[in-house]
């Protein structure tokens, strides 16, 4: 029910007897400081009542005791099945910190769905519900005391990651820094322990496929040519036990600060995974091994390849 303004106020009091033009002011006065008289300027005071949410972007709106406007309601129909969000947020104005409301979340038979707090204590809401396509959901903006101006929308989910860029990727619903900013230049990859990018070591390429080097000789990779065994140092091999496999060093690549060796001897051979060996000729050049296949295996060498350049036989032992 409106409440009368004080033109309207009949001039009698509750005994029936006439009342004084100054009680009459009076009475006037003290209604309108109320604010018991004052038509809500908005005109959606009621559900019935109810203006749309922006249709794209957010909605803005002020509550304010003193001028009447108490309530705000607004409707969203939904356009899918699943889940929305109301988003509510007072943060950005500096007038709001009177601003003390309630916002409330109903379907279209006026069921509450949710109910929360709005002030500079809680500046920020968030509501997610389930919606059903096609069904109206309306929102009400209680004030409690003061004023101030809010931003509102209602809609699907916002996606969290949306806003993440190229150098960026998504976990747990944050954008965050991919390592080496997501690429590195050619020849380098992406060190992620130091998150830079460091150069790739290439093994030197191997020129000695298809060549046969004539006894005493051995070819050298980086070059292919076949030039003479070196004499070997006393002692520096191991003696040969009878039961040893003898093998060629397929490939080498650095791995940390020694290699990588493919072998040309795997189960056909016997070879067993953690059986050691030693490339002969070099120094120093003794491996471990750490993966065997039908006639190969895979090495860890303590030399770097660049040392075993142009040494191509090994030994495994048992």
């Amino acid at each position: 029910m409106t409440a009368l303004s004080g033109s309207d106020m009949p001039n009698f009091n509750r005994f029936g007897r006439l009342r004084s033009p100054l009680a009459v002011a009076l009475a006037a006065v003290i209604a309108a400081c109320s604010g018991q008289n004052i038509r809500d300027p908005d005109n959606d005071e009621k559900m019935e009542k109810a203006r749309a949410f922006a249709f794209e972007g957010d909605t803005k709106d002020t509550l304010n005791e003193a001028k009447g406007d108490r309530e705000d309601w607004r409707f969203w129909e939904a356009t899918f099945d699943g889940k929305a969000e109301l988003r509510v947020d007072v943060s950005n104005w500096e007038h709001t910190k009177t601003l003390v409301a309630k916002v409330f979340v109903y379907d279209r038979t006026g069921k509450q769905l949710d109910e929360r707090d709005m002030s500079q204590a809680s500046p920020q809401v968030r509501a997610q519900i389930e919606v059903k396509k096609d069904e109206k959901y309306y929102v009400r903006f209680k004030l409690l005391s003061g004023a101030g101006e809010y931003i509102s929308a209602f809609g699907g989910v916002p996606d969290p990651c949306a806003a993440c860029t190229d150098k960026q990727e998504c976990k747990d619903g944050k954008c965050v820094h991919k390592p080496c900013g997501g690429s590195c230049p050619e020849g380098t990859r992406c060190d992620t322990s130091k998150n830079e990018c460091v150069k790739i070591k290439v093994a030197p390429e191997n020129k000695c496929e298809g060549v046969n080097c004539a006894k005493g000789e051995m070819c050298v990779r980086a070059t292919g040519k076949c030039v003479p065994i070196p004499p070997k140092a006393p002692g520096e091999d191991p003696p040969k036990k009878d039961d040893a496999i003898d093998c060629d060093v397929i490939d080498a690549r650095d791995q940390g600060a020694g290699s990588v060796l493919t072998l040309s001897a795997g189960d056909n051979k016997g070879v067993k995974k953690g059986m050691s060996g030693f490339v002969k000729g070099v120094k120093g050049a003794s491996f471990t091994i750490v993966e065997v296949y039908p006639t190969r295996s895979k090495a860890s060498c303590k030399a770097p390849a660049a040392k075993l350049s142009g040494q191509t036989k090994a030994q495994i032992k048992p």
